[in-house]
């Protein structure tokens, strides 16, 4: 049968259609399955391409994303032969692009040559002009996620309507398929961000399962505090962790939780490491219901057991106190017996002396200089004993450290003449705001300690360094000495201690070399007063390294300390009146609170009279007032003569002395208008202090407090 010219195109269109359907419709699957068979969006994205490449032109192709409410756009898949910046866009404007244009009108469009031309008059198409554009809609949930778009430069008919009703047809499929892609992608990353959290939290981390008792996963920190390996941990009984008192804690805990009370969500116990040693942690569980029965918690564990010995230690050092106590009056007693009794060591030291010159006799001789050692020793003793029992504010002013250990080096040369000395300086240190005899008593005993802990090191070697730290001024003092036991390392501060002499039953130190007991607390006494620290790293035969920590105090603010008051100053251009008797920290204050971003006017006053005057003659918006100062009239004098006359004035108390701090505790609770800061102190902190109480003055006078 022969079939006309009419029938004939009839099939071949017919096949056509067929095969273009058949072509759609792989597409679709195709597009479908991906969601499942690629590893990531962007291989979703290539897939896409690669099945849409089937169906239409694609060789000018690109997949945009859009977040509607950040008003965002980046391009997480292109391929164009002509343009090469699809960089992400930020403050997405969907009036003057054609991308915005799909997206604003949430239809797909096909718009041509003529078409074009118009748009990129009104500046609304990016980059290079193509000849004809298709772009269409992805929709998902009523939204639009992103716009999916073909174009050409070189062939103005490369689409027809057809051409968009397909790629319209396939839109919905390619957004369902990035919207499910994405997803995936967000949950896992969630997931791999808690497992990571899990993982690197710095507390100990674990589920369990209530049905199984069992741990249902632990992190490496539950590991470390428990001593268990992983799979250990995942085998047991979690109840198995804990003592039998935490266990009947926990189970009650269980009961209440059951019966559908409220249960405080962290709980303090007492868990079991591998070895039986004892840890206290705090748990803070997260339970889990399904259909109301429990079945899971998430549970993060702090161990507290440091905290808890802190605890214990705070008792016993109450306890301790009543025996400080004793110790500081005896101290107290020696200070008033001190002049007397350094008056009679003077007299046998300095006939010793006279005799030693004149004496030939060698027994004679080896008598007087054992009488005349001990002089010294009782010389020692007295004034380690004098500077513990005595309250002394430090004397404060700026002095170079570098020459003040030079300077106790050259006292103390004839006790280096046979000890390796290596420095370690910081180059340019900053000048230190402290006591220089503190300083320099402070460093005489911790040298003379290393001294005699090498007495009988064969090659001694003493290290000295010096550096800065975060504002901190550091020195160290390292010796290769003895060391010191385990057992006595949180001694060497206490009042009296001493492994020297009498007490060296180790035969660690010379014969000869005796210890007082007092020279540590002295030490770390005089840096507590500087608002530093002291640490010591000892092991026996090894050596010992004190470390010692200082506030750097500087003379003025820093630019960014200047920054961050202007912020907060409410208050300038006031008249404050500055009581102090030190001359390197008046002038110090004098010039913060002057300059900006105070600017206020400063009185300068260095007697307690001096001040009394001042203020007599004078109106002042604010005192701050030194504790300490020369001649019979002390801070708290000048604080009663001001109330006599203002009662509501601000008054910021600057001292370092200990009894008066005891004491300020009560006179705040009878006194609103002051506060006190121990010295010494910070410039920010002053300033901020001031600042406060001034805020606090006005709010008490408009009646806000």
């Amino acid at each position: 049968m022969i079939l006309s010219p009419i029938w004939n195109r009839r099939l071949s269109r017919e096949v056509f259609e067929k095969e273009k359907a058949e072509k759609i419709n792989n597409a679709l699957f195709a597009i479908s399955s991906a969601v499942n068979t690629t590893q990531n969006l962007t291989d979703l994205f290539e897939s896409i391409h690669h099945s849409l490449g089937s169906i239409i032109d694609t060789t000018n192709f690109f997949i945009a994303l859009v977040d509607v409410s950040q008003h965002t756009l980046h391009f997480p898949y292109h391929l164009d032969t002509t343009d090469d910046d699809f960089s992400p866009i930020s403050n997405f404007d969907t009036e003057n692009s054609l991308t915005g244009f799909v997206v604003s009108r949430r239809r797909p469009v096909l718009l041509r040559k003529r078409e074009l031309e118009k748009l990129a008059e009104q500046n609304s198409v990016w980059g290079p002009l193509p000849l004809i554009w298709m772009g269409v809609p992805l929709i998902v949930r009523d939204e639009v996620i992103g716009v999916v778009a073909v174009q050409s430069y070189v062939t103005p008919d490369l689409y027809n309507e057809q051409d968009l009703q397909v790629f319209s047809a396939i839109s919905d499929q390619m957004a369902i398929a990035i919207d499910r892609k994405r997803s995936e992608e967000a949950l896992l990353e969630s997931e791999t961000r808690y497992r990571h959290l899990f993982k690197n939290a710095p507390a100990g981390i674990y589920e369990i399962d209530f049905e199984k008792a069992k741990f249902i996963r632990v992190n490496d920190i539950m590991c470390r505090y428990t001593e268990y390996s992983e799979p250990e941990l995942l085998s047991m009984d979690p109840l198995d962790l804990l003592t039998e008192k935490s266990k009947s804690v926990y189970l009650k805990r269980l009961e209440m939780l059951l019966a559908g009370k409220q249960v405080i969500p962290t709980a303090e116990y007492t868990i079991l490491k591998k070895d039986g040693q004892k840890i206290n942690v705090i748990l803070n569980s997260d339970f889990v219901f399904e259909n109301g029965k429990l079945k899971e918690a998430r549970v993060v564990v702090h161990d507290i057991t440091k905290l808890k010995q802190a605890q214990e230690e705070k008792i016993k050092a109450q306890a301790f106190a009543g025996e400080q106590k004793k110790l500081a009056l005896v101290g107290q007693i020696a200070g008033k017996m001190a002049h007397d009794f350094n008056n009679i060591l003077g007299i046998i030291m300095g006939n010793t002396e006279l005799s030693l010159m004149d004496c030939n006799d060698e027994e004679t001789r080896k008598t007087l200089e054992l009488i005349f050692e001990q002089t010294l020793r009782g010389k020692n003793l007295t004034r380690n004993l004098v500077a513990f029992a005595k309250d002394q504010e430090p004397r404060q002013e700026f002095f170079n450290i570098i020459e003040k250990i030079d300077l106790v080096l050259d006292l103390l040369r004839k006790d280096l003449q046979n000890i390796e000395l290596k420095r370690e300086d910081e180059p340019k240190m900053p000048n230190l705001m402290a006591d220089p005899g503190m300083i320099e008593h402070a460093l005489i005993n911790l040298i003379q300690n290393s001294i005699h802990a090498t007495s009988l090191s064969e090659h001694p070697v003493i290290t000295l360094r010096t550096y800065t730290l975060d504002d901190h001024i550091y020195f160290e003092i390292e010796d290769n000495g003895c060391g010191i036991p385990d057992d006595y390392i949180d001694a060497v501060y206490e009042p009296s201690f001493t492994l020297k002499g009498g007490m060296d039953v180790t035969g660690s130190y010379e014969g000869s070399i005796k210890g007082t007991g007092y020279g540590m607390a002295n030490v770390k006494k005089y840096i507590e007063q500087h608002k530093g620290s002291i640490s010591v790293e000892s092991a026996v035969n090894c050596g010992t390294k004190f470390t010692i920590c200082l506030p750097i105090i500087k003379t003025e603010l820093t630019t960014q300390e200047k920054a961050e008051l202007k912020k907060n100053i409410r208050f300038s251009d006031k008249r404050i009146l500055l009581v102090e008797d030190e001359s390197t920290i008046s002038r110090v204050q004098t010039k913060i609170l002057s300059q900006d971003p105070c600017n206020h006017t400063v009185d300068m006053a260095n007697t307690g009279q001096m001040a009394l005057d001042k203020f007599d003659q004078n109106t002042y918006d604010l005192v701050s007032l030194d504790y300490i100062l020369p001649g019979k009239i002390n801070g708290i004098a000048v604080y009663h003569h001001i109330r006599k006359t203002d009662p509501d004035i601000p008054v910021l108390f600057i001292s370092g002395n200990i009894e008066f701090l005891e004491s300020i505790k009560k006179l705040k609770l009878k006194d609103a208008h002051i506060d006190h800061l121990s010295k010494p102190c910070r410039n920010k902190d002053y300033v901020n202090h001031i600042n406060s109480l001034l805020e606090k003055a006005l709010a008490f006078r408009s009646g806000t407090i």
